[in-house]
């Protein structure tokens, strides 16, 4: 969802943004209680390159790490690229992995500090409409993996176009049946604090981490894309097929369907 733009990629940030080497506290009304991790502060250390500090809550890894490089990546939109708060923030991919090992627990409050690159900035007459967002640890701080997370940045009357026409969901007609129901909880319908009116993107991908997992297996790594709009109001049908090509690491393949259109598909690494 979401196309290329003008500009892609040769643009900065605005001049306000471009405060080089200054830390920025993070503004309050940016936090998400339901997320993993709560931003700190933010500094700007390249063109489209930042290092951003966060207060970690909850949360398994690998889906963890891609809980720090949303919370990262929005701030940073907000913060440094201007986009207006009453934007509608749309997922259009997502990937984590996990380093080699089992990474232990953080304790609830531990801070961490990522490395954020904006990959793709996609500005339309200065105005952030996309991007891409890779982050990893900083000075080898967890959390312990990587991820990318790429985001659409919709105006309220775009955002209402979209939700109306379904987002443009694939393969419309297939089974409603099969599959394993999954139906989120009302305390996962919400952002900011506040209620949403669709199923969030990273409590669909959770959803997938969670099907895939099994008695011997624990996910390391989901890489995914989000194909549609995904009501509250309609279950959504999780497919998942064995697509392992080694016994050291077994790959699953998992796809989303809601009303008979095809609303997530990715893959889940187990070890």
């Amino acid at each position: 969802m979401g196309g290329a733009g003008a500009d892609r990629g040769g643009a900065a940030p605005p001049e306000h943004a471009m405060t080089a080497r200054q830390v920025h506290r993070a503004p309050a009304d940016l936090d998400d209680p339901a997320a993993g991790f709560s931003p700190v502060n933010w500094e700007q250390v390249g063109e489209h390159e930042f290092v951003v500090r966060l207060r970690y809550r909850h949360g398994e890894w690998p889906l963890a790490t891609a809980h720090a490089v949303r919370q990262a990546a929005l701030l940073v939109a907000h913060e440094a690229y201007g986009v207006p708060r009453g934007d509608h923030c749309v997922f259009r991919s997502l990937s984590c992995t996990m380093t080699a090992g089992s990474p232990a627990p953080l304790e609830p409050g531990t801070e961490t500090t990522l490395r954020l690159s904006c990959l793709q900035p996609d500005l339309r007459r200065g105005r952030l409409v996309g991007a891409r967002f890779r982050g990893e640890p900083a000075d080898g701080e967890p959390p312990a993996g990587r991820a990318e997370v790429d985001f659409a940045f919709l105006s309220p009357a775009v955002y209402r176009f979209v939700r109306g026409s379904g987002g443009g969901g694939e393969g419309a007609g297939e089974s409603a049946t099969g599959g394993r129901e999954f139906r989120p909880a009302p305390e996962q319908l919400v952002f900011r604090g506040k209620p949403v009116d669709h199923i969030p993107g990273m409590v669909l991908a959770a959803a997938a981490l969670d099907a895939a997992a099994g008695p011997d297996t624990t996910p390391t790594g989901l890489t995914c894309t989000f194909t549609g709009y995904t009501t509250p109001d309609e279950p959504v049908r999780l497919h998942l097929h064995d697509a392992t090509a080694t016994t050291a690491e077994k790959t699953v393949e998992v796809w989303a369907l809601q009303s008979g259109r095809r609303v997530f598909e990715g893959t889940v690494l187990t070890g």
